[in-house]
């Protein structure tokens, strides 16, 4: 009997070893790219953090950015001041989509 259970505690030590080693690199592959800093950054992180993590602008792409940024705006409740802010911190540095630069060949 104490075989097995030593055998047990054996073949559990990878598995917890394994699962750790997982979650590391989980954890790291959602570490967020940091945001550029410059004008509108504290506005962004006001009130789109207030609801979801502040996307860096190189994370969002540009085919989904007009659906996403006017639905966004209005969850928000954004003057038009505001989106206009933001809407200027974050379209230099958007992820330009496939189809975007296919059509600029």
């Amino acid at each position: 009997m104490r075989t097995s259970n030593h055998r047990r505690r054996v073949f559990r030590a990878p598995r917890v070893l394994a699962s750790g080693l997982g979650l590391i690199v989980l954890l790291a592959a959602c570490a967020s790219v940091p945001l550029p800093e410059r004008e509108g950054v504290v506005l962004y992180r006001k009130k789109c953090g207030a609801c979801h993590r502040p996307y860096a602008p190189q994370e969002i792409r540009v085919a989904d950015f007009e659906k996403t940024f006017t639905l966004m705006k209005s969850r928000a409740k954004l003057t038009p001041e505001e989106a206009a802010t933001i809407r200027r911190y974050l379209e230099p540095d958007l992820l330009p989509s496939h189809s975007a630069s296919a059509s600029a060949r």
